[in-house]
């Protein structure tokens, strides 16, 4: 009896490491909606903001806290919802957010481009946004802007107008600003879509999307390390990750312990989850 015992709770305990291994929706209904994507958190965890496109076509950062274990039901952040906010991005200290956003830098109209913006918490409470140098962002679309520990900044940009073939751009923190960004090497960058770099905090490795030959879907998640300065070759994060649909938008918490990214599916956009570590160290070894 106790061997039957052990071996139908060894069984439970399996399927329940199993089922955490599976990619899945986060709170349908509440975070994931149809109309959302572009995940970050606060350092603790405690905190989740995420853009959703509105009933009038309006795209807002939205925040979520985590009460009981629950995500509550999310509000638009203080600075957002008369211009086209999306791509927020928590630096690793937890203090300021970087944003895409199509407002003029008067903020008092449209631009048919999107520029890199940061805004700062002020007591606690968000502050007034302001746009990054001119040398950063371009008469081209800047987008999915990636702060590191070191202050180093990772975004995409637009090879043409529009949001058309992205590359994925570096600007080394200097002094108070930035050094002139360049953009990444061959290995990271091809004649297709490669954008939307998520940067661990100390640059050890990055996980962006591309639409490149090979994939599992329309557009999947890939990872690469960096070594002296180089990023490796990229490796696609395989059907553990990615679907038969266009998988993009990655971030990771803090120890690697889950990646959440964003998959269109028949014209839906909703926010999924993963436990990472393990996939994380796998592709670590084998670097």
């Amino acid at each position: 009896m106790k061997t039957k015992f052990l071996l139908v709770l060894l069984t439970l305990i399996s399927a329940g490491l199993v089922a955490q291994k599976k990619v899945e929706r986060v709170a349908p209904g509440v975070i994931s909606t149809g109309r959302d994507y572009c995940t970050t958190m606060t350092p603790d965890g405690t905190k989740m903001y995420f853009a959703r496109t509105s009933s009038n076509g309006v795209d807002a950062i939205m925040e979520s806290s985590l009460v009981n274990g629950k995500w509550s039901e999310p509000k638009a952040v203080s600075f957002t919802g008369t211009f086209d906010d999306t791509d927020p991005l928590i630096s690793p200290d937890g203090k300021s957010m970087y944003f895409m956003t199509n407002r003029t830098a008067d903020q008092k109209g449209w631009k048919e481009d999107f520029d890199l913006w940061v805004v700062d918490l002020v007591d606690g409470e968000w502050g007034d946004p302001y746009r990054l140098p001119d040398f950063i962002n371009t008469s081209f679309t800047e987008g999915f802007p990636n702060i590191t520990s070191e202050g180093n900044l990772y975004f995409f940009r637009a090879n043409k107008p529009g949001h058309s073939e992205q590359d994925i751009w570096y600007a080394k923190k200097v002094g108070g600003g930035f050094d002139m960004p360049r953009k990444l090497g061959d290995g990271i960058n091809t004649e297709k879509w490669d954008g939307h770099p998520f940067v661990s905090a100390d640059e050890e490795f990055m996980i962006f999307y591309s639409n490149r030959d090979g994939g599992h879907g329309r557009c999947d998640l890939y990872i690469s390390f960096q070594k002296n300065g180089e990023w490796s070759d990229p490796k696609n994060l395989g059907p553990s990750v990615n679907s038969e649909h266009c998988d993009m938008v990655p971030f990771v918490t803090r120890n690697n312990e889950t990646l959440y990214f964003t998959r269109i599916e028949d014209g839906k956009r909703n926010i999924y989850q993963v436990s990472f570590e393990k996939i994380f160290n796998q592709f670590l070894s084998s670097k």
